[in-house]
């Protein structure tokens, strides 16, 4: 951890110098901040967290021309320029209508660019990660240094260090080491790993070594599942309480709960299937 740390010291206090916004390129694999980590109640609150910083910066940016952000952590890979800190920033300048952009380069192999990112969003100077994001990108962090559990965390590192430097709990961290050997990515569908690393993403490792049983189902076939399941829970519902309250329930929902509804049913089905222990 000390020398990605070095490493995104050294790389701030390099000088800023305006980058065409279309040289810039994004890569999924450094954006700590995917949805996929997150349980489905939460997205729509983060999207609306996110858009509304972006239009924030964007305000600033249109009505004052000199005005720049903080410097956008851009790195040189291969003759690309890939973002690894500063995607919100890089929206608002689009949006306002900028053509460059203040960024800070630093020649960086991508491997290595993938784990800053998971790093770089941690130190609590920006919007702050969802928990699980957080948790994912420690996990992530502790695979890498541990060579997916084939050897000891390295001298100097300790669990209260990295749950202080990720933002998360002792305890989960050390849950974390005791599974990390014991993951093989082989187990899971491509779209339950981290496109940066490969390796199986928290969410569906935690728990009592416990995996996504459904990650290798379409996800047309899961949502399907899921509102029969929604629509079974309704059924049963509805033949206990009789048609005129049912009526009366689903019209209460519908006004007084409004968007509130969908959030509810995510929360009571994500407790039954114990995706939520650990958040």
């Amino acid at each position: 951890m000390e020398k990605l740390k070095h490493t995104l010291a050294h790389w701030r206090e390099r000088p800023a110098t305006l980058i065409p916004l279309e040289r810039i390129e994004t890569d999924e694999a450094m954006q700590p901040r995917s949805s996929d980590v997150v349980p489905a109640k939460y997205r729509r609150r983060l999207d609306e967290m996110s858009d509304l910083h972006i239009a924030r910066m964007r305000e600033d940016l249109a009505a004052f021309a000199g005005k720049e952000t903080e410097p956008l952590l851009v790195a040189e890979c291969g003759g690309r320029l890939l973002l690894v800190d500063g995607h919100h920033r890089l929206s608002a300048y689009r949006l306002a209508g900028r053509n460059s952009v203040p960024a800070r380069l630093m020649p960086l192999g991508r491997p290595e660019a993938v784990m800053v990112s998971k790093l770089v969003n941690c130190d609590g100077a920006k919007l702050p990660l969802h928990p699980d994001q957080a948790r994912d990108a420690a996990w992530q962090y502790l695979a890498h240094v541990t060579s997916h559990g084939r050897i000891a965390m390295p001298n100097g590192l300790s669990l209260r260090g990295i749950g202080a430097t990720f933002g998360i709990s002792k305890t989960t961290v050390a849950r974390m080491v005791a599974q990390v050997s014991e993951v093989n990515p082989k187990d899971y569908a491509d779209e339950a790993k981290d496109p940066g690393t490969d390796w199986p993403r928290w969410r569906y490792v935690r728990g009592n070594a416990w995996r996504d049983s459904t990650a290798d189902i379409p996800i047309e076939k899961r949502q399907r599942a899921r509102a029969e399941r929604v629509a079974e829970k309704f059924a049963a519902i509805m033949d206990n309480e009789g048609p005129q309250v049912s009526r009366m329930a689903v019209a209460i929902l519908l006004t007084q709960r409004k968007d509130e509804a969908t959030d509810l049913l995510d929360e009571l089905l994500d407790a039954e299937d114990g995706i939520d222990a650990d958040y």
